[in-house]
């Protein structure tokens, strides 16, 4: 699926390769896993507007342990 990334200068990111997936961080920025890639893209805070494709899933699990 692709992954469109829309930068707060107007412009735009495209990645489209199989498998490419975003993750939205805690503080505001937004990091684009691409497949066979060593590192992720990274757009920081304020840098990026909106996003569109697939979102990487949690690594949470659908049942959680209480202690």
């Amino acid at each position: 699926m692709t992954v469109l990334v829309t930068r707060s200068d107007g412009g735009t990111d495209e990645f489209a390769r199989y498998g490419d997936r975003y993750v939205k961080l805690g503080d505001g920025s937004l990091e684009i896993n691409r497949v066979g890639a060593q590192q992720p893209t990274r757009y920081p805070a304020g840098d990026w507007t909106t996003v569109s494709g697939d979102e990487k899933r949690s690594h949470r699990g659908l049942f959680r342990r209480t202690r």
